[in-house]
């Protein structure tokens, strides 16, 4: 193998894992008034000191920005604005170099009601009453631990996924030597 296509092959090689190492992942939740936003990159690498902008979802706006500390983590109070007008939040992380990822935050998420106002005022409830009343607390109060597991669920590639990588590559080596033989061999006979 010429030195050029070994050259093409360990670039070619190496491209994903590049790409890869550079994505900014994010993660924000709603507890109470505070909202935490959580940002790294791939193989749970926080993203230090990143910069974080909050913005109305529909005007663009900005409402606040801040930096990430050194584990990836910026918190903040919910602007009582941002309650009032039910405002959607965009939440964007920057690490620099055009690496930035996106969070939405919808009004919902932070303008749930409390639990004595979800209650119907009345002295008895029937059980198919109280179990829709409980079944939509669970899925708010639960939630963010939903989209944690989610996260964690990031699939790395695995040792099947790199050989079968290297085989498509090592194939394709292959195809490119024998149409270069090939050729040769046209040129010989002809």
């Amino acid at each position: 193998m010429k030195p050029n296509l070994l050259y093409l092959f360990l670039i070619l090689l190496l491209l994903p894992v590049q790409a890869q190492a550079h994505k900014i992942h994010v993660f924000a939740w709603v507890s109470g008034n505070t909202v935490t936003v959580e940002s790294g990159f791939s193989g749970n690498h926080p993203l230090v000191n990143g910069t974080v902008t909050v913005k109305n979802a529909e005007t663009a706006e900005l409402l606040l920005e801040g930096t990430g500390d050194n584990k990836g983590i910026f918190t903040f109070v919910i602007p009582a604005l941002v309650k009032e007008k039910a405002t959607d939040m965009l939440i964007t992380v920057s690490g620099g170099e055009g690496h930035q990822s996106e969070w939405l935050i919808p009004a919902t998420e932070y303008l749930a009601e409390t639990i004595s106002n979800r209650i119907p005022q009345q002295q008895t409830l029937s059980n198919e009453e109280l179990e829709e009343i409980f079944r939509k607390i669970l899925a708010e109060e639960l939630a963010p631990i939903k989209r944690t597991l989610a996260k964690s669920r990031e699939q790395k590639p695995g040792f099947r996924d790199i050989m079968g990588g290297i085989g498509y590559l090592l194939g394709l080596a292959g195809l490119v030597a024998w149409l270069r033989n090939r050729k040769t061999n046209d040129t010989r006979q002809g």
